[in-house]
Order: C-alpha cells, then sequence, then structure tokens
C-alpha cells in the first residue's frame, strides 16, 4: 500500500506557504505606514505562522482541524520535525493576535507589538517556511 502522491501534497504546501507569503507582504505594508497599523500587522502576522504550521502538518500528512492555536500546531510540527521545533515554538506566544487588537474588549489587553517585534515574528516565520521548502520532493524549486 503506498501513501499520498508527493507531489499533490507539496502542491497543497505550496498554496498554504504562498497565502503565508501574502499575509507577510501585507504585514510588512502594515508596518510601514505612518502610523502603522500594528494591530492589523499582528493579526496578519498569526495568520503567515498559522499557515506555515498548517504547511508542516501537510508535509507530514498529518490531519488538522480547525484552529488558530499556533502552540497545538506547533507541538504537532516539533513532532513530527524535531529540527525546527524551537523556531516553532517561538509562534505560541502569537496566538493571541489573532483576535486581542481586532475586537473591542473590557479584557486587559496586552500592549501591541511594535513594528520591530512583528517585524523579528516574519524573520522567524521565513525561516520556518525556508525549511519547510528545503523538504520540496526533488523538481521543486524554491520561489
Amino acid at each position: 500500500m503506498s501513501g499520498p502522491d508527493p507531489i499533490a501534497v507539496w502542491q497543497v504546501v505550496e498554496e498554504w506557504l504562498q497565502i503565508a507569503r501574502d499575509d507577510l507582504r501585507a504585514m510588512r505594508a502594515c508596518c510601514a505606514l505612518d502610523p502603522p497599523l500594528t494591530r492589523v500587522a499582528a493579526y496578519l502576522c498569526q495568520q503567515a505562522a498559522e499557515k506555515v504550521l498548517k504547511g508542516f502538518h501537510v508535509r507530514a500528512n498529518v490531519r488538522f482541524r480547525r484552529t488558530h492555536d499556533l502552540g497545538a500546531l506547533a507541538d504537532i510540527v516539533a513532532v513530527h520535525f524535531p529540527g525546527v521545533a524551537s523556531l516553532a515554538a517561538q509562534t505560541e506566544t502569537w496566538t493571541d493576535w489573532n483576535a486581542v487588537y481586532r475586537y473591542p474588549s473590557d479584557a486587559d489587553v496586552p500592549d501591541e507589538p511594535t513594528p520591530e517585534e512583528l517585524h523579528g515574528a516574519a524573520e522567524v516565520i521565513e525561516q520556518l517556511m525556508d525549511a519547510l521548502l528545503s523538504m520540496a520532493p526533488p523538481g521543486f524549486s524554491k520561489p
């Protein structure tokens, strides 16, 4: 019995990565505005991280539930790809960026991340993307 077609799997991984790239591009545009839209940028950064982590799940042929919990996604990535476990774990603290700055709240809202913090998060996400891209089957090249 054979597993899933690696080419078909990789095409899905690339779809996740392309959307993550778009999220990072939009995040950088938000940070470049004067004044920067850091709340929107934080949301986009969380979304990019989520999509990259889900790309690892696809690559490992692991089903994932609909979730925005980066810690839960990173834990599964760490099991299947221990070489990126420490990078994946760094995303966990960004889970709240999915909603905390996007809705009015009576609760204590943490300080918005600075553009510098957001760019640092983007660097981690790009390192994860590079690690995932290094797992491409023969014949696929890095975009």
